[in-house]
């Protein structure tokens, strides 16, 4: 039985002992002290709670947040202000729109570089190996070979120095407190999606940049804009796995609803024949050309003067890869020290998980 990490053992060794085990604290607790079924708080909002600090104020029963100073009260509330810090960035990079729909997964590691492993599947001899047929009795079975990459992914600061006198900051309602730190984390977020857009149209550094398809190789009348045969055939290339996320740029994005939507006299005349007794229904079950989510971003850049459309499979395209650890050191320094400048930052990186879960559609 794990030993139950209460308010009164609570010691800021324990971030060196979860970060030794790739774990934030969050995690960390949750292992000693598992929260119980049906609870609406976790581990260390429990500890939060034995503080005595509210975050979160409910005028209508005349409860209000505390303030930052509550952080400083004890030794042990001391040791809550840097997950505090860290949860509060997370989260807000995490409910920024764009990024959230990019990122299939975050994975923590204990280090700044990281090399990931990949199953390389256009590679003739894994291909073959993955194909589930029937094997004789006493037959080895194929072998597909999961390989380090060649390349290590770097990962870089994101997020923002504050500069603020212990007073100023330590009075402060921890409500506002946090309006501040979610700011930081929606303007790193911001940031992240220009690195999570290069490596989906470059790769990671491991041969695994997407491949780019013209649409005018797909329909020979896509020649100046896209059309509704290349745009089905565009999704088409991604069978059997489907591209479920789409982003483009501002003309991106109108030539597709273009194409999904019907001019008016189209629709119209859909609605005569519809009126008239006409009774079609169409089943996509493969999901191959249908419920695709389309997001918009200025940071799509034309290649080669071509309008781009980026498509990916968004389960199995991109993992960001976080430093343990990375969020915490300079929140600690500040609270111990009573600095003037808090360093609210994350260090990350990203990595394209399978080479063929993103392709691009370039239009003349």
């Amino acid at each position: 039985m794990p030993n139950k990490i209460t308010l009164n053992n609570l010691t800021s060794d324990l971030y060196r002992t979860a970060h030794s085990q790739e774990m934030t604290l969050s995690m960390y607790l949750e292992t000693q002290n598992p929260t119980p079924e049906g609870s609406n708080l976790d581990a260390f909002e429990r500890l939060m709670k034995e503080a005595g600090i509210v975050t979160q104020a409910m005028p209508e029963r005349n409860i209000f947040s505390s303030k930052v100073e509550a952080f400083y009260r004890t030794s042990e509330n001391k040791v809550l202000f840097p997950e505090y810090v860290a949860r509060t960035l997370v989260q807000a990079m995490q409910e920024f729109p764009l990024y959230n729909y990019l990122v299939a997964q975050r994975t923590p590691i204990d280090s700044n570089v990281y090399k990931a492993s990949y199953l390389n599947l256009d590679d003739p001899k894994n291909k073959k190996a993955t194909e589930m047929r029937r094997v004789t009795e006493a037959t080895d079975l194929p072998v597909a070979r999961l390989r380090l990459g060649d390349t290590a992914v770097a990962l870089y600061k994101y997020g923002r120095a504050v500069e603020a006198s212990y007073e100023a900051l330590r009075r402060m309602d921890i409500e506002m407190f946090k309006r501040q730190i979610t700011r930081i984390g929606v303007d790193a977020a911001s940031n992240k999606i220009n690195e999570i857009l290069t490596v989906i149209k470059d790769g990671d550094g491991n041969s695994n940049k997407a491949e780019t398809v013209k649409a005018s190789a797909l329909d020979s009348e896509a020649t100046t804009k896209l059309t509704r045969t290349a745009w089905i055939k565009f999704l088409l290339k991604f069978y059997p796995y489907g591209a479920n996320t789409v982003i483009a740029n501002e003309d991106g994005l109108i030539q597709i609803l273009e194409v999904l939507y019907p001019k008016a006299d189209i629709a119209a005349k859909m609605d005569e024949l519809l009126a008239n007794g006409l009774d079609v229904k169409t089943t996509l079950p493969q999901g191959l050309i249908a419920n695709t989510t389309l997001l918009y971003s200025p940071q799509i850049e034309k290649i080669s003067g071509k309008e781009a459309i980026y498509a990916i499979d968004r389960n199995n395209c991109i993992e960001e890869l976080f430093e343990v650890g990375s969020s915490i050191q300079e929140a600690d320094k500040f609270i111990k020290n009573q600095t003037e400048l808090l360093t609210i930052s994350e260090n990350s990186g990203f990595r394209k998980i399978f080479s063929d879960s993103a392709r691009i559609l370039t239009i003349e």
